[in-house]
């Protein structure tokens, strides 16, 4: 019986495996096999990561901490300030590199303390209005540099949208 249930699994198996062969190599691989070119964006000195990586069309940006010293100091409101120093870091790797926040897709958000959920939603709002990226949000046991918010993020460069009305 074991035999019988093996050769039926191993009959299904085999079509199916001629139709997942495209999607071997994963996002890497272009049409017919090819490897996508894949281009560091900027590198951090004395570091062993890149900012971003543009692999096509999709670009990966690295985690960035928007804490400063004013931002330790802060007694309220410092999640927000934090939120804000790091898009507006995220926006002027954007103008380098062509992408916008509309391009965004994926969001992941690091929290020092969970009970700072609320703050970080509502100055992460402000940066996509309309239409936001699919995102998920982590309690973490610590950031570096003592920061509270932590924030990367994957971008995949779209055209332009249509000037005027849609059809």
């Amino acid at each position: 019986m074991r035999r019988v249930r093996l050769a039926a699994l191993a009959a299904l198996a085999l079509p199916l495996a001629g139709c997942l062969m495209p999607l071997r190599g994963g996002p890497r691989h272009g049409g017919a096999g090819a490897p996508m070119e894949r281009e560091i964006i900027r590198m951090m000195p004395n570091r062993p990561y890149s900012q971003a990586v543009r692999v096509g069309s999709t670009y990966y940006f690295a985690g960035k901490v928007g804490v400063t010293d004013s931002t330790r100091a802060l007694a309220s409101g410092r999640v927000t300030a934090e939120v804000q120093n790091i898009f507006e870091a995220f926006r002027t790797l954007f103008n380098e590199t062509g992408v916008s926040f509309r391009d965004v897709v994926q969001v992941t958000v690091y929290l020092a303390d969970i009970g700072d959920y609320e703050e970080m939603n509502r100055a992460y709002a402000e940066y996509f209005p309309v239409s936001p990226p699919a995102r998920e949000t982590v309690a973490v046991s610590g950031i570096v540099n003592g920061a509270r918010v932590e924030i990367s993020l994957i971008a995949v460069k779209t055209p332009a949208p249509p000037l005027g009305p849609r059809p």
